[in-house]
C-alpha cells in the first residue's frame, strides 16, 4: 500500500517563506530536483522582483521511502516515509543558495498507523512547513520526530 502512495505523490516541493506577511505557499511539486529549481527560478524572475531577496526564504521537502522495521529494538527510524526538510536562502542577485547555518529540525516520519488511515496530502506538507519555519518541531536529539505528534 506504502508503495502505490509513493508512487502517486511527487517526490520534491518546495515553498517560499515570505518573512514580512508571514506567508508561506506552495510554488511547485515535481520528481526531478533540477526541474523544480528550475521552475522556481523562473517564479522568482517573473513575480519576485517587488520582494526584497532577504525577506524570502525557500524550504525543499524531499519524500523518500526508507527501510523501516517495527520489531527492531533500538528504534532510528520511526515509520516507512521520511520527510527531509532544507532550507535555502536568496542571495542578492537571485541566485539560490543552501543555509549552512541552519540548526532547526531537519526530517519527520510518517507512521504506518497514520498512512493506513490517511493519505499524504499537501495541506499536511504546508502544517510540517510551518512548524518547522517557526521551529516547532521535535528537537531532542533521539526523540521520535512522527507526524502524529503534530497532526
Amino acid at each position: 500500500m506504502i508503495d502505490k502512495l509513493l508512487n502517486k505523490i511527487n517526490k520534491y516541493y518546495i515553498f517560499v517563506n515570505y518573512t514580512k506577511k508571514q506567508k508561506i505557499s506552495l510554488i511547485s511539486s515535481h520528481n526531478n530536483k533540477k526541474e523544480i529549481f528550475s521552475i522556481l527560478k523562473n517564479k522568482i524572475k517573473e513575480k519576485i522582483k517587488k520582494e526584497n531577496y532577504s525577506d524570502i526564504s525557500i524550504i525543499l521537502l524531499k519524500i523518500i521511502k526508507v527501510n523501516y522495521n517495527p520489531n527492531q529494538p533500538i528504534k532510528m527510524v520511526f515509520g516507512p516515509v521520511k520527510v527531509e526538510i532544507k532550507f535555502f536562502e536568496l542571495s542578492e542577485r537571485g541566485s539560490i543558495k543552501k543555509n549552512n547555518f541552519e540548526k532547526r529540525n531537519n526530517h519527520l516520519f510518517y507512521t504506518n498507523e497514520y498512512l493506513e488511515n490517511n493519505k499524504i496530502i499537501r495541506k499536511d506538507l504546508k502544517k510540517i512547513v510551518n512548524l518547522a519555519v517557526n521551529n516547532k518541531l521535535e528537537k531532542r536529539l533521539l526523540a521520535p520526530k512522527t507526524i502524529d505528534q503534530i497532526l
